[in-house]
C-alpha cells in the first residue's frame, strides 16, 4: 500500500515531554511532503496553539483541531469540518465541574473561558497562548451567537486529578448520554465534543476533501482522544508511550514521543 496521508497527534506524539518538535521528526515529515504525502496535525489545540509548530512546513496544512470539533486549512482557513456542542450540554458539563469544585474551561472557537482565575487554568492559557475569559455561568458564551443552531461551544474540560478520570467520564456519559464525546487528552484534562465530533470524523472530512481514501492513511497517536482516528485510519500507529490498551487494538506501535517515534513511523512506512 502507497499511503498518501500522515495525521499525528501533537502533545505526547510530535511533541517529547518538552514540547518540542526535535529536528530529525521536522526533516521526515518535510521528506514525506516531498514525496507528495498530505500532513495532517491533528491536536485538542486552537489554531493558535499550533502556529509555532507548523511555521516550519510550507503548504496550506490541514488541521485537525479541539479534538475533531473542527477541521481547518492552516493558511486559507477553509473549514473542512466543524461539530459544536450543543448549548443545553455545555450547561450542563459548565454547572457539573462547577458544583464538582474542578475548573472549566470552554472553547468557542479561538476564545478562551474559564471557570476560575488559578493557577491550574493559567498554565492552561499559557500552553495555548490565548487571552482568558472568567465567567461565572455559560450566559456570556451564548451571546457570542452567529453559529448554526447556537452551537458556539467547540469544546469543553475539566481539570481533573488523574485518579479520577474513568469515574467521572462514566458519570458524564450517563447524565449526558448520547450526545456527547467525553474522553482524556492529557491524564488531567477530562474533554467533551459533541457526540458527531471526532478526530476519526474530521479525519474522514479531510480525505474527503483531498480524495484520499481511510485505507492510503496514517494516523499516529498515543491517547484515548486519538483512538478514533487510529481506528479509521488503514494503518494505525500506536506511540511507546501509549497505554497498552491503545497498543493493542493499533495495527503497529512506534518508539515513544522521547525517541522521536514518529519520524521511525515516517522512515519505515512512507520513507
Amino acid at each position: 500500500m502507497r499511503y498518501k496521508l500522515l495525521a499525528a497527534d501533537m502533545d505526547g506524539t510530535l511533541l517529547n515531554s518538552q514540547s518540542i518538535m526535535t529536528e530529525r521528526t521536522k526533516s521526515a515529515i518535510l521528506a514525506a511532503m516531498a514525496r507528495g504525502v498530505l500532513f495532517v496535525p491533528s491536536t485538542g489545540r486552537p489554531m493558535m496553539g499550533l502556529k509555532r509548530y507548523i511555521t516550519a512546513f510550507e503548504g496550506d496544512l490541514p488541521l485537525i483541531l479541539f479534538n475533531g470539533a473542527m477541521a481547518v486549512t492552516a493558511k486559507s482557513g477553509r473549514v473542512l469540518f466543524s461539530q459544536g456542542l450543543d448549548f443545553s450540554c455545555a450547561e450542563v458539563i459548565f454547572s457539573q465541574g462547577v458544583a464538582r469544585g474542578y475548573p472549566v474551561i470552554a472553547w468557542a472557537g479561538e476564545v478562551l473561558f474559564v471557570s476560575c482565575d488559578n493557577e491550574e487554568t493559567s498554565t492552561y492559557q499559557k500552553i495555548t497562548g490565548a487571552e482568558v475569559h472568567v465567567i461565572g455561568d455559560m450566559e456570556p458564551v451564548r451571546g457570542l451567537g452567529n453559529a448554526r443552531d447556537g452551537r458556539v461551544v467547540t469544546k469543553m474540560l475539566w481539570i481533573i486529578p488523574p485518579e479520577e478520570a474513568k469515574r467521572l467520564r462514566d458519570e458524564m456519559l450517563g447524565i449526558l448520554g448520547g450526545r456527547v464525546n467525553c474522553h482524556t487528552s492529557m491524564p488531567y484534562l477530562l474533554e467533551f465534543v459533541d457526540v458527531k465530533a471526532s478526530k476519526g470524523l474530521a479525519l474522514a472530512a479531510v480525505g474527503e476533501a483531498y480524495g484520499i481514501a481511510r485505507e492510503e492513511m496514517i494516523a499516529v497517536g498515543d491517547g484515548y482522544n486519538d483512538v478514533p482516528m487510529l481506528e479509521y485510519a488503514g494503518l494505525g500507529v500506536a506511540m511507546g508511550n501509549a497505554p497498552e490498551d491503545i497498543k493493542g487494538m493499533c495495527q503497529a506501535v512506534t518508539l515513544g514521543n522521547d525517541e522521536d517515534g514518529v519520524a521511525k513511523v515516517i522512515e519505515e512506512y512512507l520513507l
